[in-house]
């Protein structure tokens, strides 16, 4: 299911322009570029995408930001901007805290996961937003109306739930408040009936959704949850580490004043051409928000009865089915071999998605 991509920053840069934001010519685009020196974002691509936006006769204006987080730690300037400007892009983290939140202003509100250069010119960002669009549209109809679903992993995940698809008809499941650039997972499902073992290796790592210290605790070794109903009862795994990890728990719960044995909701990545470079533990929260739009990463939202918690399970090379059908073998997303998918890539002047298997992990 591959094929080769040139790296092209230009290519990327427009589809965000034209498909993932939607400006046309003589609109404006206010690019929020957090400061490179935090490590997380670079300073190429707001410049990339200023000159693209300026070629199409789009006025642009980059606003340097800090590390701000949430609604309630908004710049003026940002402010301004989601007032005065007709698009605002978050070339920051700040978005990214936004995402499940009402965000002010009458602008429209891109998250860009294009953290550097080499992403906005790799595969995931020079397919066309709007054909990753069309195919996510594709996947969620299967998600919005399966019934059950199931995940299963090498490392010992078993787990089960249903959903309510009325309710998800009813417009009632969890959403995002922000385009995200490029497209990386659809909605989460709810783990409100979920029953089962899930097997999370690797590390637990902050969701990204508020802040606290020491969110990141690295794991030498998979350990096995015990879930019922929606509820962690217990953990499998040496002793001293089953004991961090619960200490960890309590200590966020109290620190944010949640309830911090919930497990949310679960999602996976539905972009095969996105990747990172180099091991995710050199830096853990810019791998997260990379990692998580390709298909061999599936995560959890747990600590917190809402999307998207604040403490994240990493599960990879996942099998999933919704019903009796099998939509991911293992970390592949089968479901983008349909005949539905070739189809969208055919009317799009397209043959195959290049899936990319290097995510930063062992």
């Amino acid at each position: 299911m591959s094929t080769q991509s040139r790296f092209d920053p230009r290519a990327g840069a427009k589809s965000l322009i034209e498909d993932a934001i939607g400006a046309r010519p003589g609109q404006s685009i206010a690019i929020i570029a957090e400061e490179p020196g935090l490590g997380i974002y670079d300073a190429m691509v707001p410049e990339c995408v200023a000159d693209v936006a300026e070629e199409f006769d789009i006025k642009t204006e980059i606003i340097p930001v800090g590390n701000h987080v949430g609604v309630e730690s908004i710049p003026p300037d940002v402010l301004r901007a989601l007032t005065e400007f007709d698009h605002v892009l978050f070339h920051a983290r700040l978005g990214d805290t936004m995402r499940f939140s009402e965000i002010p202003g009458s602008a429209t509100k891109t998250m860009s996961y294009a953290l550097d250069i080499s992403i906005l010119g790799g595969p995931s960002c020079t397919v066309p937003h709007r054909v990753m669009e069309e195919i996510r549209s594709a996947y969620n109809g299967k998600a919005d109306t399966a019934a059950s679903w199931h995940i299963t992993c090498a490392n010992g995940t078993d787990l089960r739930g249903t959903q309510d698809v009325e309710r998800v008809a009813r417009g009632e499941a969890e959403d995002f408040t922000v385009t995200r650039y490029p497209v990386c997972a659809p909605r989460p499902l709810s783990c409100e009936t979920a029953n089962g073992v899930v097997a999370f290796s690797h590390w637990l790592m902050a969701s990204g959704n508020q802040t606290y210290p020491d969110d990141e605790l690295l794991l030498p070794e998979p350990v096995l949850a015990h879930v019922e109903n929606g509820r962690m009862k217990g953990f499998d795994g040496p002793s001293d580490l089953v004991g961090r990890i619960e200490a960890h728990y309590r200590r966020v719960g109290d620190l944010l004043d949640l309830d911090p044995w919930n497990v949310h909701s679960w999602h996976a990545g539905i972009n095969p051409g996105c990747s990172y470079p180099v091991h995710g533990s050199r830096n853990i929260e810019r791998w997260g928000k990379v990692a998580f739009a390709n298909p061999r990463y599936l995560h959890f939202h747990t600590c917190g009865n809402y999307a998207p918690g604040e403490i994240a399970w990493s599960l990879f090379d996942a099998s999933v089915w919704f019903g009796d059908e099998q939509i991911w073998d293992k970390g592949e997303l089968i479901f983008l071999d349909s005949e539905e998918i070739r189809s969208i890539l055919t009317a799009n002047g397209l043959h195959k998605l290049e899936f990319r298997r290097d995510i930063g992990i062992d």
